[in-house]
């Protein structure tokens, strides 16, 4: 009996104990929160930006406001079969000890991630066009967690945050979902008639650095090589910048026929792209092939014309099964024209190699021929890297993507057609002059003869 009622005394107690606090149903849902956040594994969005752009990104990862710090504590997605369903953006707010309490706390909601399919904690809060807003207290000492969830892969940007305390309302720039950033686009191109404009016939130079400053500072934001077909992107968040190109393309060998720099504002941005002309200084490259300058291993015309002819026998270096999958690659190697060989390719090639005229055309169409033979069998220009003497590819492609343009627009072929490719006539007017036409022959002359005896 005594026990008993001990232990009644000792329940009794307990309820009495348990009425007196006041902990409410909001703090627990925000102690739940809290727990889940101190679980939480958030993407490192380092890793998956450019650095450049996490460099940006980064100088808003945090803010003090109102004596309040508001950090972005990561982005989360959420995947059904691989598919991405969702993404989740956290944020904390902790008080600095400086101040009274915070009275409320808003996220901006931008118009590119969509509406949010949820947030936390949704207790005390309230959704409208500009973001959400939470009218829940925080201690100078104390903190809160927050999240909102979107439909969709939505991608980092920065947004508006703000904290309520007093009445007075003060707000910073965040990271967030994807408000606040764009693209600046461009390319790299061998512009062939040197008119400064990007025909359709005019291909791009890989590997080549762009570099991007801010406009006001003058530093450099990032730096991003040309992609295989000679474009560039940034991303980058909305301001001032100037975009700057290389002056000394392939050894000094081209020449700029476009300013090398160009001032891009995202705010006058209207989706045009960036591009930086370059055109050939063929006297320079042929004296430097010529005297040795550019080293080479390319051969003349006449040692292709002997491959294709004794291809598959003693007097021949290659199989007809190799020497038919060249030329299957020059087919398709930038435009449709100038070279299609049909059915009988060799044959075809053949009578290009050794034309029953000696037309200014023809001349030239023979040692593009030539020159495309020797790029395919890596051949062409050699430069030594890192002590190691290598193809210089891209000297090699730049010189095929300069003469072909001259070729389509020499015979009228030049337009764009599908999978970016050019193959049907063009009415332009970027007509090749035929003194330039005589020059690029020169200048493919020259580097056929790197290898062996001139023809």
């Amino acid at each position: 009996m005594k026990k008993n009622s001990i232990l009644f005394f000792l329940f009794s107690l307990s309820l009495m104990i348990l009425s007196g606090c006041e902990f409410s149903s909001n703090e627990v849902v925000i102690e739940k929160i809290d727990a889940n956040f101190r679980m939480l594994d958030t993407e490192d969005f380092r890793a998956e930006l450019p650095e450049y752009f996490a460099n940006q990104l980064g100088e808003f990862e945090n803010a003090r406001i109102n004596n309040f710090d508001v950090a972005f504590i990561g982005r989360n997605t959420e995947k059904n079969n691989g598919e991405i369903v969702n993404t989740t953006f956290y944020y904390k707010v902790s008080g600095t000890g400086k101040s009274g309490e915070l009275e409320k706390f808003f996220l901006q909601v931008p118009s590119c991630a969509g509406s949010p399919d949820s947030w936390e904690p949704k207790q005390s809060s309230k959704l409208d066009m500009k973001g959400i807003t939470w009218t829940i207290p925080i201690g100078q000492d104390g903190s809160r967690d927050f999240s909102i969830t979107f439909p969709g892969d939505v991608p980092l940007g920065v947004i508006e945050a703000g904290v309520t305390r007093a009445g007075k309302r003060e707000k910073c720039t965040l990271m967030g979902p994807c408000a606040g950033v764009t693209d600046i686009c461009g390319s790299i191109f061998i512009d062939a008639n040197a008119d400064g404009i990007k025909q359709n016939s005019e291909s791009g130079i890989p590997d080549i650095d762009i570099v991007l400053r801010d406009k006001k500072t003058g530093g450099i934001v990032g730096v991003v090589p040309t992609t295989e077909d000679g474009t560039f992107e940034f991303q980058v968040l909305k301001g001032e910048y100037s975009v700057e190109a290389v002056n000394d393309l392939l050894n000094f060998n081209y020449n700029p026929s476009t300013p090398t720099s160009a001032h891009f504002c995202t705010d006058d941005n209207d989706g045009t792209c960036i591009n930086f002309g370059y055109t050939m200084d063929e006297e320079k490259m042929v004296s430097e092939l010529e005297d040795g300058t550019i080293e080479g291993t390319a051969e003349c015309t006449d040692y292709w014309v002997d491959q294709l002819k004794y291809c598959g026998s003693d007097k021949g270096d290659y199989t007809e099964i190799q020497i038919l999958d060249f030329l299957k690659q020059i087919e398709n190697l930038l435009l449709f024209e100038p070279f299609q060989f049909g059915n009988k390719k060799i044959k075809k090639a053949l009578e290009i190699l050794k034309p029953v005229g000696n037309t200014e055309i023809e001349l030239f169409l023979k040692e593009l021929l030539t020159a495309e033979l020797n790029v395919v069998s890596q051949r062409g220009a050699i430069t030594i890297i890192e002590g190691e003497t290598v193809l210089f590819d891209n000297f090699n492609k730049a010189l095929l993507i300069y003469c072909e343009a001259i070729g389509c627009e020499e015979l009228g072929t030049c337009s764009v057609g599908v999978s970016g490719r050019l193959i049907s006539n063009q009415s332009g007017n970027s007509r090749i002059l035929t003194s330039h036409l005589v020059r690029a022959t020169r200048t493919l002359s020259a580097f056929n003869g790197t290898g062996g005896i001139r023809n």
